[in-house]
């Protein structure tokens, strides 16, 4: 054959890419229709009996359906039957979350009064104490806060009971310590003058409150901590026991000296290491301080 001779190629040659692209795109598409079939039907199973249980899950199949739906090639009719669908869902799903949070709310109101919590706000922050329960519908969990969404305590399904002991449980950890006035105090007034020291200030000025809390939770280790600092033998104080701690501190002067929260003011609070929330009463109420200091009296 003459090297210069064209070659002829096949009909089944110079089509081969394009058929195999348009099986890939039938493969797809099959795939696409398979699962907003599984999605269709789980949304059925779950509003069939108590949709306002499923809130959780009937919006993650809808959000598969519509992901689906832009990216899909079907022909309008199918898509347009999709979406009819589930648009009438969509319609219900406010009167469906409307009575899911009144059950749940109901429910929780009741299993807290079990553990004698009482219940009060109003959805999605409810309050208990100086506690925050953010209830999450879609995604079916409940967020426990120490103060007004200060510290983030624990979290859980969005089941009334399991929130309940939840809560009682970690109050328990931070109301349930022991406290001595005298004690507290004095080692309180030991990581000031500590932070004072190392800032080369004088007793009298104030400090922020993140360097005496560090300084306090370092002073109050043990002797087995100090020798060997590992995980396993510290003894765990962070910025809850600390705040609930100043809340319920009654005595204030100690070698002559009162202990003075200083009101954090707005350029303090745009960070969180800058402030610290100290409750007020068990109602909820609180204010954010910044520094401490201990002053001559």
């Amino acid at each position: 054959m003459d090297a210069n001779e064209p070659v002829e190629t096949s009909a089944v040659e110079t089509s081969a890419e394009p058929v195999t692209d348009f099986l890939r795109t039938l493969s797809r598409e099959e795939a696409n229709l398979r699962n907003i079939r599984k999605a269709i039907r789980a949304i059925e199973r779950h509003t069939e009996n108590e949709p306002s249980n499923n809130i959780h899950k009937i919006k993650q199949e809808m959000s598969r359906i519509e992901k689906i739906l832009k990216q899909t090639r079907l022909t309008d009719f199918v898509e347009e039957d999709v979406k009819q669908r589930i648009q009438s869902v969509k319609s219900m799903m406010p009167a469906w979350e409307e009575q899911a949070t009144k059950s749940f709310g109901q429910r929780l109101e009741d299993a807290l009064r079990q553990v004698d919590f009482e219940l009060s706000g109003h959805y999605p922050l409810l309050k208990v104490m100086f506690y925050t329960l953010e209830v999450k519908l879609e995604t079916d969990s409940v967020a426990i806060w120490y103060g007004p969404q200060q510290e983030r305590l624990d979290s859980c399904k969005l089941i009334p009971e399991v929130a309940a002991k939840k809560l009682e449980a970690n109050h328990k950890k931070i109301a349930g310590r022991g406290l001595d006035d005298e004690t507290f105090l004095s080692n309180l007034f030991e990581a000031y003058k500590t932070v004072a020291h190392r800032s080369e200030r004088k007793i009298g000025d104030s400090f922020p409150v993140s360097d005496v809390l560090l300084e306090y939770a370092l002073l109050i280790q043990s002797k087995k901590f100090r020798t060997n600092p590992v995980k396993s033998s510290y003894n765990e104080y962070g910025r809850v026991f600390f705040s609930y701690d100043l809340y319920r501190l009654k005595e204030r002067t100690v070698e002559g000296h009162e202990l003075n929260l200083v009101t954090a003011t707005r350029a303090y609070t745009r960070r969180r290491s800058g402030f610290l929330w100290v409750p007020s009463n068990e109602s909820g109420d609180g204010t954010y301080i910044s520094h401490i200091r201990f002053r001559e009296v």
